[in-house]
């Protein structure tokens, strides 16, 4: 037991490697430097190996700190699961759920499950948060979130995926734009108008943008490039700008007014499943697993009826 690891020292470490530097880690811990120093030590001690090395007025971790460094995350981290859980279990289907959603997801599903969770549920939290597949991904890797509604990723083998709606991406006009004059439309014809769409880094635009060059075309001419997804129908039904969006934004025809309609190209045209994810390790409350299977069971609906 003299060998044993403390878990506040581990907790220590782990601040002083990420900040780099044992002064700032004293300022952000409100311990005192020497309290700090003796930490490192009694580490290095019972591992008998070094952890830091200088690097200026810095100190950066040794190959034996970064090793140490990644077990003590998942130790601290599995420790604060422990304690969640055991406060979880006599909760009952209480607390607050984090999850985040893609703008459309959260276009077809924030009106249904808020009034689902209010009537049935009334006891459970939520903390949304809507953005990019990139940016809730993060988040869910850093633990900041529970679930995410997302699309296809590469979050690996350490994360769980449920399936719960697919859908279609399509190239758009305007329904009086020219391009509708011709009955045959082609992808070189798509180049021969201005786009408005999502910013590189989006799962959709990558796959729009390899497509035309698969084809040996040059990629969309891009004039408005914004993360606002869920205003580019409206800029489609005011400009002669194509767009590449979900079939579940096309607006309904109506006699009076111009609306979203499809531009139909096969190639351009793209299959992509709407999942719940999470991670495989450490420990979802019983909110959250709840509230994930109410995804699993009802999201199409959701989808479909929104």
């Amino acid at each position: 037991m003299t060998e044993q690891l403390d878990l506040r020292d581990l907790h220590y470490f782990e601040t002083i490697a990420t900040l780099g530097h044992v002064g700032k880690a004293a300022e952000k811990l409100h311990r005192s430097q020497p309290a700090l120093t003796g930490c490192i030590r009694r580490i290095e001690s019972t591992l008998g190996t070094a952890l830091f090395e200088k690097e200026g007025r810095n100190i950066r971790l040794t190959p034996a700190g970064e090793l140490l460094l990644e077990r003590a995350r998942n130790l601290l981290i599995n420790a604060d699961d422990i304690v969640k859980e055991f406060k979880d279990y006599s909760g009952g289907l209480s607390g607050q759920v984090r999850i985040g959603l893609v703008p459309t997801a959260a276009h077809h599903m924030l009106l249904p499950l808020t009034k689902l969770l209010s009537k049935d549920y009334p006891n459970l939290q939520l903390k949304l948060i809507i953005g990019q597949s990139d940016f809730l991904n993060k988040l869910l890797k850093e633990r900041e979130l529970d679930l995410i509604i997302g699309l296809e990723s590469d979050l690996g083998d350490s994360f769980e995926f449920f399936p719960i709606f697919e859908d279609t991406m399509v190239v758009v006009a305007n329904s009086s734009h020219e391009i509708f004059k011709n009955p045959e439309v082609e992808m070189e014809d798509l180049l021969k108008y201005k786009w408005v769409l999502a910013p590189k880094s989006v799962t959709s635009r990558k796959w729009l943008d390899q497509n035309f060059e698969l084809q040996g075309l040059p990629k969309p001419d891009v004039q408005i490039e914004t993360n606002l997804l869920l205003m580019i129908p409206s800029m489609i039904m005011q400009t002669d700008l194509l767009s590449f969006i979900s079939r579940l934004n096309l607006k309904r025809p109506s006699p009076d007014v111009d609306y979203i309609r499809e531009v139909k190209v096969k190639e351009t045209t793209m299959q992509r499943w709407y999942k719940v994810i999470h991670r495989k390790d450490g420990y979802l409350p019983p909110a959250s697993r709840r509230l994930r299977d109410i995804l699993i069971e009802q999201g199409r609906d959701f989808f479909e009826n929104n």
